[in-house]
């Protein structure tokens, strides 16, 4: 009985040291990407190191981040030993945007820059060879219409202003693509249903939930039974379907679940966190479905997820997307 007892403390002792771990590894990484945005590259880069110093599995995101934080701050030889540790550790596979990163324009010239290339080709060339090549090349361009114009949303609104004309018809150039790429997918889905992953990748996978994401109720109703099948036969994250019913059920008038889905208050021009089912469990659903914590998640605009202060501006948040709702069906 001692003996179990005194190995059950210390299996809660270790559990106990991995969770403040944890903590404060995420804590490190926020505070060098608000550093990051702030344009001190070197101090940002030295808080990214402490953090890796506590995890041997760095997510690849944050590997990323850092060789681009480096090379921001001039730092080659660090750039690319983070981003030889993503192509050769963890088998990075996107050469598109590594080429077209500007972040990572200093590093071009750097005879480096082509053998890194050459990795990242190989492993695009591995998960490849058995792609639907043709299907691959319609997603393509359905994902590059999709996302081009919505990359460059935030830059027009600081030159235009929100609630412009010039914002206005931005929109309307969005909102026509977002039609056309919907009649394409919907094509693919309704003939084939949802492709296996092998045969399109994890891009393809999210190009068509990007644009059923975009899309109206109606449709996200008529797609959601093969978007749950889709994600039972790992052909669609947890992360991407959490998302999308986030989304969905808003439109139901319904709380979200998984707290996903934001809007921007036009008075103080800040983000909140649209109405959440039980905010006190929710990351907790959150973990289960891949997520990062919900403080993680509003890092990047700096914002702190106070879970009571969050539970009693809820009513009042409630009542304004209800108005919201009935002035849009107006």
């Amino acid at each position: 009985m001692k003996q179990i007892l005194i190995i059950g403390f210390a299996l809660f002792f270790a559990k106990g040291i991995a969770q403040n771990r944890n903590i404060e590894y995420s804590k490190l990484i926020q505070e060098g990407w608000k550093l990051c945005l702030n344009k001190d590259f070197e101090n940002s880069a030295k808080l990214y190191e402490k953090a890796f110093e506590l995890n041997k599995n760095v997510p690849l995101a944050d590997r990323y981040n850092a060789s681009c934080i480096y090379a921001l701050s001039g730092n080659n030889d660090a750039a690319f030993r983070h981003l030889f540790i993503t192509a050769n550790n963890l088998k990075w596979d996107d050469l598109d945007h590594l080429k077209n990163d500007t972040d990572l324009v200093s590093l071009h010239t750097d005879n480096r820059w082509r053998e890194l290339v050459s990795i990242v080709a190989k492993n695009k060339q591995d998960i490849e060879k058995d792609f639907d090549k043709g299907l691959v090349t319609v997603l393509d361009k359905i994902y590059f219409d999709d996302q081009s114009t919505r990359n460059q949303i935030r830059s027009m609104e600081e030159k235009h202003g929100r609630g412009s004309k010039e914002m206005d018809a931005f929109w309307q150039t969005i909102l026509k693509k977002d039609s056309i790429n919907l009649i394409k997918v919907s094509k693919i889905l309704d003939e084939r249903g949802w492709p296996d992953k092998k045969l399109i990748g994890k891009r393809g996978t999210s190009t068509l939930f990007l644009v059923i994401q975009h899309a109206d109720q109606e449709t996200q109703e008529k797609y959601l039974p093969m978007i749950k099948k889709a994600v039972v036969t790992n052909n669609l994250p947890k992360r991407q379907y959490a998302m999308f019913y986030d989304r969905l059920i808003l439109r139901r008038g319904e709380y979200q679940i998984y707290g996903t889905q934001l809007a921007m208050n036009n008075e103080s021009k800040t983000p909140y966190v649209l109405p959440l089912e039980d905010p006190k469990n929710v990351d907790k659903r959150r973990a289960e479905m891949g997520l990062n914590t919900m403080q993680e998640n509003l890092n990047r605009w700096n914002l702190t997820w106070d879970v009571d202060a969050y539970i009693k501006a809820l009513p009042a948040i409630e009542a304004k997307e209800k108005e919201l709702n009935q002035k849009n069906k107006s």
